[in-house]
């Protein structure tokens, strides 16, 4: 049980996906303070698709708050879907990949230290390439098929640097090493 005490709680931000909440708090010292928390207003899911070949996708994205162009894993919101239904639509307008086999392998908290947002990660499988086209609404620039091993060392020089995707991928190596064991 948290010995954290809200006293009181006012909404102080708020958009179409997300607000944040500002509460006056007790914190576990028996001290008054002040906690600001996002909100989002869905949880999302992370899919890592493996083909039989140990093959993944990542995509590439142009992520607006840092203004950088980043290497992830496919991923977006759950919205009004159920989460394994919008992993399945994430990987097809991300990648242009159909998946016949989904594994919920955990979910995470993304920065829960401000924000109460959750994500669902994925394994799919048995997959099958249907389209070429990809959802540039999100600002995905691209989708790259390489073997899932690249990407643990994507991750280790600095190349993948989103703290999702990292979790994401190294769940699924973990758990595919697992698996074989």
């Amino acid at each position: 049980m948290s010995k954290w005490q809200t006293t009181s709680s006012k909404v102080v931000y708020e958009n179409q996906w997300m607000f944040v909440r500002e509460d006056q708090v007790v914190m576990p010292n028996g001290k008054d303070g002040l906690y600001g928390v996002v909100e989002s207003k869905s949880n999302a899911v992370y899919v890592i698709p493996v083909d039989d070949e140990g093959n993944t996708y990542i995509v590439q994205q142009e992520r607006y708050p840092n203004r950088n162009t980043t290497w992830e894993c496919v991923g977006g919101r759950v919205d009004d879907d159920t989460p394994i239904t919008a992993a399945k639509r994430e990987l097809l307008e991300e990648t242009g990949v159909r998946a016949d086999s989904l594994t919920e392998l955990t979910t995470i908290e993304v920065a829960n230290g401000i924000a109460t947002f959750k994500g669902t990660v994925y394994l799919a499988t048995e997959l099958e390439k249907v389209s070429d086209n990809l959802d540039q609404n999100d600002g995905i620039i691209a989708a790259r098929k390489l073997p899932l091993s690249e990407v643990k060392d994507m991750i280790m020089n600095g190349e993948i640097t989103c703290v999702q995707s990292i979790a994401a991928f190294l769940m699924t190596i973990a758990y595919l090493e697992k698996k074989t064991v």
